[in-house]
């Protein structure tokens, strides 16, 4: 069973959406003004004319700020982010310099190792809050990482940051590919009781869908490196959390399938210029949407099937965590997902309130929750990261 989505994450994705479709026209009018503009200056790029290139920001200012009225807001949400302490703030200041660091290359230009010297600092920084890969399940148990955590989490998060930014190449690639994997995170953390991931998903997706209003072909305003970069952030760090207390065989596979386009589109790409003996950081015209071009389709044909094809994966990636994790199914899948429901029904009465003084969607679901056997634990399930 797969739960309904709750108010406060359905608030976040119309929010995020209305200020997405509402800033970018202003922000390219600005970009425009001020010759902030990407020129088709080399054989890499696809594009024919001068296109604004900081349409990032009304990505990230979309996502920034439907999260933070909710969660400065006082409510239960609010309550349990505060409560993870720099767990919950670092997910929130990261997100802010890999934005900052996006801009700066937009603005003024930074080179690969300025580049790599942020991410790893942030990736190390969240290392350290908490956001970690620990653990690798296997059939008959778990193969703890130890000292190879840190390296492996610190590749997770750089990876997926500049895989989202190679993928960047055609008219609303980035940003359709990336809604794919996020609405399947959001699936994930909803089935899983990860509200503070669900509210997340959710925004992140309202302000894409917003975006592409003015991204899909033929653009007129381009995501950048602002957004590029931040798009790969979000994904690498919520797949992390969503996925990180999973008991489920596939754990980490579910996150690698869902964003396998742009992984492989990177991995490829590396292969390609080591076996070349070329600088692993030059641009060449061998990407995966280059090559659908060379086919004789269009950009708005590429995308599309890339679209096709991310969609597919995202669903096979749903299908490797519900036929891991038992879901969805008549009981487990209820117990999975009742700790969510709870929080945002107002979360479960106390010890000895009355039945009828409990919210209607409380009582649906301590009903629902007798029918569902005592001995089928709740870790079987997924569990619910802390």
């Amino acid at each position: 069973m797969i739960p309904s989505l709750p108010k406060t994450a359905v608030t976040a994705f119309v929010l995020a959406l209305l200020i997405a479709a509402l800033l970018t026209p202003n922000l390219r009018r600005f970009a425009e003004a001020h010759g902030l503009l990407d020129q088709p200056k080399d054989s890499r790029r696809v594009h024919r004319r001068a296109v604004p290139r900081i349409g990032g920001l009304a990505v990230v200012a979309a996502f920034y700020g439907p999260l933070l009225g909710l969660l400065l807001y006082e409510t239960e949400l609010g309550r349990r982010f505060y409560e993870r302490g720099a767990s919950g703030i670092s997910l929130l200041a990261g997100g802010f310099a890999i934005a900052a660091l996006g801009l700066y290359d937009d603005l003024r230009g930074a080179n690969a190792w300025q580049k790599f010297a942020v991410q790893f600092g942030v990736a190390g920084a969240l290392y350290w809050c908490g956001y970690r890969i620990e653990q690798v399940s296997l059939p008959g148990g778990a193969l703890e990482l130890g000292l190879f955590a840190l390296p492996l989490t610190l590749i997770w998060i750089v990876g997926v940051i500049n895989a989202m930014n190679l993928i960047d190449g055609l008219d609303g690639l980035a940003g359709g590919v990336a809604l794919c994997a996020v609405l399947t995170n959001l699936v994930v953390s909803m089935v899983r009781g990860e509200p503070i991931m669900t509210l997340c998903m959710a925004a992140l997706a309202g302000a894409l869908i917003g975006f592409l209003f003015y991204n899909f072909n033929p653009a007129s305003i381009f995501l950048g490196d602002t957004g590029s970069l931040f798009l790969g952030y979000v994904l690498a760090v919520s797949s992390i959390r969503t996925h990180q207390k999973s008991s489920a065989v596939v754990s980490l596979l579910v996150p690698v399938v869902a964003l396998a386009v742009p992984i492989v589109d990177t991995a490829l790409a590396m292969a390609r210029r080591a076996l070349a003996g070329r600088p692993m950081f030059s641009g060449d015209r061998e990407h995966i949407h280059h090559r659908l071009l060379g086919l004789g389709l269009s950009q708005r044909q590429a995308a599309l099937v890339l679209y096709g094809t991310s969609a597919a994966l995202g669903g096979a990636a749903l299908a490797l965590a519900f036929a891991a994790d038992g879901l969805p199914r008549a009981g487990t899948g209820l117990a999975a997902v009742r700790p969510a429901a709870a929080d945002f029904a107002g979360g479960a009465a106390p010890a000895g309130t009355p039945a009828s003084a409990a919210s209607p969607l409380t009582r649906r679901v301590e009903t629902l929750r007798g029918s569902v056997p005592d001995k089928v634990p709740f870790a079987a399930a997924g569990g619910i990261a802390a």
